[in-house]
C-alpha cells in the first residue's frame, strides 16, 4: 500500500440527484492497482482504481472522524456517458450484508480534464441506517470491528442507468491503516485517541442546524452568480460546550464560503459537551457538513 500526504481539496460543481428505481446491466471491476493511503491535514483517504481505459473507475474513501463510516466518491470518464444528474445512488458494502438504502448523491467535475466525478457522501460500512436526532444533524459514529472489516470484499453502485461492482478485496488491512491514519490526527488535534474511543457520550449541538446559517448571511457575490457550495467542517468543542476552534476540513472551489462559514458557527453553534468513561466532561471535536444554496 502506498502512502502519501496530501492537500485536501475539492473543485466540483454540485447537483442534486433524484432517486430512481434502477433497472441497468451490471458491471463487473477488478482492481488495477494497489490502494493508496493519504495522509492530509484533517481527514484520511484510501483509493484505489478498477477496470482499463474508458471503464477506469476511482473508488475514493474519505474519512474526516474516527468511525464506521466514510465518504464515498467514483471518478471516471464512464459517468459521462450516463443521465446521472436526475438519478440516486445506493452503495452496498459486502457480500452478505444488508443492501443500503437509496440517498442523494452530488454530481460534479474534477480537474482540467472535467473528469465526472459522483460525490455518495457518507456511508456506513455495514450499511447501517443513519439515525439522526432533531436538533443534530451530524452523522452518528459507529465502530466496524477488523473481522466485519476483512469480511467486505466489494462495493456496489446502484442508479437507474448503471449496476456497477467493483471488486475491493479484503477490506481489513487498508481499512486498518485508515484507523492508524484516523488515531495520529486525534492526536495532532491534542486530544487523547484512548479517551475519545471510550467517551460515554459525544459533542453534540445544542444549537438548532436552521440557527447555523441565515438567508441574509449568504456573499453578495455568489448570490448574484447563483453559485453554491458544500463545506465540511471540524469544530473543538472545550469542556463547557464553547466551541474554541473551526477547521475546513473539506470544501468545493468556493473561497467566499469558507471562512465565513466557520465564522458564522464559531458565534452561533454552542454544545453539549463530550463526556468521558466516567461522566466528566471533557474537550473533544464535532464534524459536520452545510450546504449554501443559492435561491
Amino acid at each position: 500500500m502506498e502512502i502519501i500526504r496530501r492537500p485536501c481539496v475539492v473543485s466540483v460543481i454540485a447537483l442534486a440527484l433524484v432517486p430512481q428505481a434502477s433497472q441497468a446491466a451490471e458491471t463487473v471491476l477488478e482492481p488495477v492497482d494497489k490502494w493508496v493511503l493519504s495522509y492530509a491535514e484533517d481527514s484520511c483517504r484510501l483509493a484505489r482504481a478498477f477496470g482499463k481505459d474508458d471503464d477506469r473507475v476511482v473508488l475514493v474513501l474519505d474519512q474526516f472522524q474516527p468511525g464506521g463510516e466514510m465518504d464515498l466518491s467514483l471518478v471516471g470518464k464512464r459517468f459521462g456517458r450516463s443521465p446521472l444528474s436526475r438519478t440516486g445512488l445506493t452503495a452496498t458494502f459486502g457480500p452478505g450484508l444488508p443492501k443500503a438504502q437509496l440517498h442523494y448523491a452530488l454530481l460534479g467535475t474534477l480537474g482540467p480534464d472535467k473528469t465526472t466525478i459522483i460525490m455518495a457522501g457518507p456511508r456506513d460500512l455495514l450499511n447501517r441506517t443513519h439515525k439522526r436526532t432533531s436538533d443534530d444533524l451530524s452523522d452518528e459514529l459507529r465502530t466496524v470491528t477488523p473481522e466485519q472489516e476483512a469480511a467486505i470484499t466489494e462495493v456496489r453502485f446502484t442508479t437507474s442507468t448503471m449496476r456497477l461492482t467493483l471488486k475491493t478485496g479484503s477490506m481489513k488491512a487498508p481499512l486498518g491503516a485508515m484507523r492508524t491514519c484516523m488515531t495520529n490526527l486525534v492526536k495532532e488535534w491534542g486530544l487523547d485517541p484512548a479517551q475519545q474511543e471510550a467517551l460515554s457520550a459525544r459533542a453534540v449541538a445544542t444549537t438548532k442546524p436552521s440557527m447555523w446559517l441565515k438567508p441574509e448571511d449568504y456573499p453578495s457575490g455568489p448570490l448574484f452568480m447563483g453559485a453554491s457550495a458544500a463545506i465540511r467542517f471540524r469544530m473543538m468543542v472545550g469542556a463547557d460546550g464553547v466551541p474554541t476552534h473551526c477547521f475546513i476540513q473539506q470544501a468545493t472551489n468556493s473561497p467566499e464560503f469558507t471562512k465565513l462559514t466557520c465564522d458564522l458557527l464559531m458565534k452561533r453553534v454552542r454544545f453539549s459537551p463530550a463526556l468521558d468513561r466516567e461522566g466528566k466532561p471533557v474537550a473533544s471535536y464535532y464534524t459536520n457538513s452545510v450546504r449554501w444554496l443559492a435561491p
